[in-house]
Protein backbone atom coordinates (compact mmCIF):
# COMPACT_ATOMS: atom_id res chain seq x y z
CA UNK A 1 0.00 0.00 0.00
CA UNK A 2 1.68 3.39 -0.40
CA UNK A 3 0.68 6.30 1.40
CA UNK A 4 1.91 9.48 2.28
CA UNK A 5 4.47 9.61 4.82
CA UNK A 6 4.41 10.73 8.17
CA UNK A 7 6.79 11.90 10.98
CA UNK A 8 6.24 8.52 12.41
CA UNK A 9 7.60 6.90 9.35
CA UNK A 10 10.92 8.60 9.88
CA UNK A 11 13.26 6.16 11.65
CA UNK A 12 11.75 3.04 9.27
CA UNK A 13 12.92 5.36 6.39
CA UNK A 14 16.39 6.29 7.90
CA UNK A 15 16.94 2.95 7.94
CA UNK A 16 16.32 2.14 4.84
CA UNK A 17 18.22 4.80 3.74
CA UNK A 18 21.26 3.69 5.61
CA UNK A 19 20.72 -0.31 5.00
CA UNK A 20 20.72 0.22 1.20
CA UNK A 21 23.56 2.83 1.23
CA UNK A 22 25.96 0.50 3.08
CA UNK A 23 25.09 -2.75 1.37
CA UNK A 24 28.07 -4.47 -0.48
CA UNK A 25 25.45 -4.99 -2.90
CA UNK A 26 23.59 -1.49 -3.43
CA UNK A 27 26.14 1.07 -2.03
CA UNK A 28 27.94 2.02 -5.73
CA UNK A 29 24.25 2.84 -6.31
CA UNK A 30 24.52 6.21 -4.80
CA UNK A 31 26.28 9.57 -4.79
CA UNK A 32 26.93 9.65 -0.94
CA UNK A 33 28.91 7.29 0.56
CA UNK A 34 28.60 5.62 3.93
CA UNK A 35 30.68 7.85 5.70
CA UNK A 36 28.04 10.61 5.27
CA UNK A 37 25.18 9.09 6.58
CA UNK A 38 22.49 10.93 8.69
CA UNK A 39 21.95 8.85 11.90
CA UNK A 40 19.56 12.07 12.67
CA UNK A 41 15.51 10.82 13.12
CA UNK A 42 14.90 14.62 13.68
CA UNK A 43 16.17 15.53 10.49
CA UNK A 44 14.03 12.63 8.63
CA UNK A 45 10.62 14.52 10.71
CA UNK A 46 11.63 17.63 9.88
CA UNK A 47 11.86 16.57 5.59
CA UNK A 48 8.85 14.74 6.09
CA UNK A 49 7.01 18.07 7.65
CA UNK A 50 8.46 20.55 5.53
CA UNK A 51 7.78 18.67 1.91
CA UNK A 52 3.82 18.11 3.23
CA UNK A 53 3.78 22.01 4.11
CA UNK A 54 5.31 22.72 0.86
CA UNK A 55 3.54 20.68 -1.58
CA UNK A 56 6.30 18.27 -2.31
CA UNK A 57 5.81 14.55 -2.13
CA UNK A 58 7.29 12.34 0.50
CA UNK A 59 5.19 8.86 0.00
CA UNK A 60 5.70 5.14 1.79
CA UNK A 61 5.04 1.94 0.39
CA UNK A 62 3.97 -0.73 3.59
CA UNK A 63 3.84 -4.11 3.21
CA UNK A 64 1.98 -5.64 6.67
CA UNK A 65 2.00 -2.40 8.22
CA UNK A 66 5.75 -2.05 7.79
CA UNK A 67 7.08 0.46 5.78
CA UNK A 68 9.93 -1.05 3.23
CA UNK A 69 10.29 1.40 0.34
CA UNK A 70 9.45 5.44 -0.15
CA UNK A 71 9.59 8.38 -2.59
CA UNK A 72 10.09 11.91 -2.38
CA UNK A 73 9.83 14.24 -4.99
CA UNK A 74 10.90 18.14 -4.72
CA UNK A 75 9.91 20.88 -6.40
CA UNK A 76 12.65 23.41 -8.05
CA UNK A 77 12.02 26.68 -5.77
CA UNK A 78 13.48 28.86 -8.64
CA UNK A 79 10.68 30.73 -10.71
CA UNK A 80 12.21 29.55 -13.77
CA UNK A 81 13.18 26.07 -12.83
CA UNK A 82 9.45 25.57 -10.72
CA UNK A 83 7.92 23.44 -13.49
CA UNK A 84 10.01 20.85 -12.92
CA UNK A 85 11.03 18.65 -9.73
CA UNK A 86 13.42 15.77 -8.87
CA UNK A 87 12.86 12.64 -7.28
CA UNK A 88 14.62 9.99 -5.17
CA UNK A 89 13.45 6.74 -3.84
CA UNK A 90 14.72 3.64 -1.47
CA UNK A 91 13.69 0.48 -0.91
CA UNK A 92 14.54 -2.43 1.29
CA UNK A 93 16.92 -5.03 -0.36
CA UNK A 94 14.38 -8.16 0.16
CA UNK A 95 11.90 -6.16 -1.02
CA UNK A 96 13.35 -5.30 -4.48
CA UNK A 97 12.41 -7.00 -7.71
CA UNK A 98 8.93 -7.42 -6.42
CA UNK A 99 7.43 -4.13 -8.40
CA UNK A 100 7.40 -1.70 -5.78
CA UNK A 101 9.50 0.94 -7.50
CA UNK A 102 7.62 0.55 -10.54
CA UNK A 103 4.14 1.43 -8.39
CA UNK A 104 5.96 4.23 -6.26
CA UNK A 105 6.96 5.26 -9.49
CA UNK A 106 3.89 5.25 -10.99
CA UNK A 107 2.27 6.84 -8.10
CA UNK A 108 4.76 9.86 -8.31
CA UNK A 109 3.18 9.76 -11.98
CA UNK A 110 -0.18 9.96 -10.99
CA UNK A 111 0.18 12.42 -8.70
CA UNK A 112 2.31 14.80 -10.30
CA UNK A 113 -0.18 15.01 -13.14
CA UNK A 114 -2.43 16.68 -10.87
CA UNK A 115 -0.20 19.26 -10.01
CA UNK A 116 -0.31 22.77 -11.13
CA UNK A 117 2.17 23.79 -13.81
CA UNK A 118 3.84 21.09 -12.72
CA UNK A 119 5.65 19.70 -16.66
CA UNK A 120 8.87 17.76 -15.40
CA UNK A 121 10.19 15.05 -13.48
CA UNK A 122 14.19 14.70 -13.11
CA UNK A 123 16.14 12.12 -11.44
CA UNK A 124 19.93 10.93 -11.09
CA UNK A 125 20.94 7.74 -11.20
CA UNK A 126 24.90 6.10 -11.21
CA UNK A 127 25.36 4.06 -14.09
CA UNK A 128 25.91 0.86 -12.66
CA UNK A 129 22.40 1.06 -11.24
CA UNK A 130 20.89 -0.83 -14.37
CA UNK A 131 18.00 -2.17 -12.78
CA UNK A 132 16.60 1.22 -12.32
CA UNK A 133 17.59 2.72 -14.97
CA UNK A 134 15.81 -0.38 -17.19
CA UNK A 135 12.43 0.60 -14.58
CA UNK A 136 12.92 4.19 -15.13
CA UNK A 137 13.18 3.85 -19.26
CA UNK A 138 10.19 1.23 -18.83
CA UNK A 139 7.94 4.04 -17.50
CA UNK A 140 9.01 6.67 -20.10
CA UNK A 141 11.92 8.52 -18.56
CA UNK A 142 14.60 9.95 -21.24
CA UNK A 143 18.48 10.15 -20.91
CA UNK A 144 19.07 13.70 -20.94
CA UNK A 145 22.72 13.70 -20.29
CA UNK A 146 25.62 11.77 -19.12
CA UNK A 147 28.22 13.36 -16.35
CA UNK A 148 31.01 10.78 -17.02
CA UNK A 149 33.21 9.74 -13.91
CA UNK A 150 31.36 12.10 -12.17
CA UNK A 151 30.95 9.68 -9.36
CA UNK A 152 34.78 8.61 -7.77
CA UNK A 153 34.28 5.39 -5.39
CA UNK A 154 36.31 4.72 -2.24
CA UNK A 155 38.10 1.93 -4.37
CA UNK A 156 39.59 4.35 -7.08
CA UNK A 157 36.59 3.07 -9.90
CA UNK A 158 34.26 5.73 -11.30
CA UNK A 159 30.60 5.96 -12.14
CA UNK A 160 28.63 8.05 -14.39
CA UNK A 161 26.10 10.20 -13.12
CA UNK A 162 23.00 9.86 -15.47
CA UNK A 163 20.17 12.80 -15.92
CA UNK A 164 16.96 11.33 -16.63
CA UNK A 165 13.74 13.12 -17.12
CA UNK A 166 9.69 12.18 -17.38
CA UNK A 167 7.32 14.79 -19.30
CA UNK A 168 4.05 15.25 -17.86
CA UNK A 169 2.93 17.28 -21.07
Amino acid sequence: MIRLANERDAEAILNIDNEITLSKATTKFFISSPSELSYDVNEVKEKIKTSLEKNNLFAVYERDGIVVGFLVFKRYTYNRLHHAGSMGMGIQEEYTNQGIGTQLIEYLIDWAKQQENLEKICLGVVSVNERAINVYKRLGFIEEGRQKNQIKYEDGTYSDDIVMAYMLN
